[in-house]
């Protein structure tokens, strides 16, 4: 009876490890098109007013287009692509999906990202160039 018990309990732990795993580690969707906006734009309307921006933008995909201040690789190996914004201390943020991805300074892109708010600049993650 006792081993019964406890091939049950081991059971339920190792179920439910799996399910949490999976949910912890499956991979992100990868964003459809979403709101346009240019970085400067979108950082203007930041800088007005973060709360009714955040209510506009926070956690929703964006299309953001601009030029290329910088192409610069974050602490986990992810490339991060920075935009020009007309504010050289508030400029656009993409971290991008595809740690492969090739860009070059002063070109004009298109960003699809999530947004995830405004810290010295808007943030986004999970990004592709269209």
């Amino acid at each position: 009876m006792f081993k019964k018990i406890l091939v049950a309990i081991l059971l339920l732990i190792v179920i439910g490890g799996s399910v949490v795993a999976y949910k912890v580690f499956k991979p992100h969707p990868k964003p459809k098109n979403g709101l346009q906006i240019t970085s400067e734009n979108l950082n203007k309307e930041y800088s007005a007013d973060e709360k009714t921006a955040n209510g506009k933008y926070l956690n929703k995909t964006l299309e953001v287009s601009g030029m290329i201040s910088g192409v610069t690789s974050n602490q986990d190996g992810n490339v991060v692509i920075t935009l020009e914004s007309g504010d050289p201390m508030a400029e656009t943020q993409c971290t991008m999906a595809d740690k492969n991805t090739k860009a070059a300074k002063g070109q004009n892109i298109t960003v699809v990202g999530f947004c995830k708010g405004n810290n010295m600049g808007v943030v986004l993650t999970d990004c592709f160039i269209k």
